[in-house]
């Protein structure tokens, strides 16, 4: 198990392998709580708490005097497969690939200062100008990711006549030449805050992934530096590598 998660979590996302890798069948009575915290060698109510998250989910099913079972329709999981050589293909095209319908709602989006933290992103002076773009992204009509995307306004100076609800921000950058083609990424749990709770209507303090990458043109210029927080209950990340 993975002790950098809370024991929730590990027992959580070892039964959504177990059912990813058809260990558990839809259907399929999952060992009860008392079995499982006998397992892993954890207190019962540990395990509670990871079976009524999927619950929840609508990933597992309880079954009043029969017990828990995996849920015969399978929950909706976007899954990443990123490879550490290959480059990102963008937000949208994984979720084309993966079969959801996709939307977009703007929440705000302007000019700001990059300031110290931006500057340093973006390979920018304190004083230039950024574009901030802040956009909540759905699957299926279901809210995924909330996502804050930031790019130097000198490549991107007539970006605030689009309307991203309707028009893909990497089909812009492909027609002004800034494309990004080479990215820098990195992924971490965090617990949201109340802001983003809200805004992805989950309970605040739930898991969100935290994904963050910079991404440059083919001539090599920083073009965009993206934070997005991922639902964990609708996301499965699966890294790989090329030998």
């Amino acid at each position: 198990m993975d002790y950098r998660l809370p024991l929730y979590l590990q027992i959580k996302e070892i039964i959504l392998t177990q059912i990813h890798e058809k260990e558990l069948l839809p259907g399929e009575k999952i060992p009860s709580e008392r079995e499982m915290a006998a397992i892993y060698g954890i207190n019962r109510m540990t395990v509670k708490r990871a079976v009524s998250a999927l619950v929840s989910e609508g990933v597992l099913v309880s079954v009043h005097g029969k017990g828990t079972f995996v849920a015969t329709k399978k929950a909706n999981k976007l899954v990443y497969r990123i490879q550490s050589s290959q480059k990102s293909v963008g937000f949208g095209a994984l979720l084309r690939e993966s079969g959801l319908k996709q939307n977009d709602k703007i929440i705000a989006s302007g000019r700001i200062k990059a300031g110290n933290y931006l500057s340093k992103k973006l390979n920018l002076n304190k004083e230039d100008d950024v574009y901030v773009l802040q956009r909540l992204r759905f699957a299926d009509d279901e809210t995924l990711a909330l996502e804050y995307c930031y790019m130097p306004f000198k490549f991107v100076p007539d970006i605030s006549v689009y309307n991203f609800e309707q028009v893909s921000l990497y089909a812009y950058l492909e027609s002004r030449n800034h494309l990004p083609v080479s990215f820098l990424q990195s992924l971490i749990i965090i617990e949201s805050s109340y802001s983003e709770s809200k805004l992805l209507q989950i309970e605040k303090g739930s898991p969100l992934y935290l994904f963050e990458y910079l991404g440059s043109d083919q001539e090599g210029n920083t073009i965009e530096y993206t934070q997005s927080y991922l639902r964990c209950d609708k996301a499965i990340f699966t890294y790989y590598s090329k030998k």
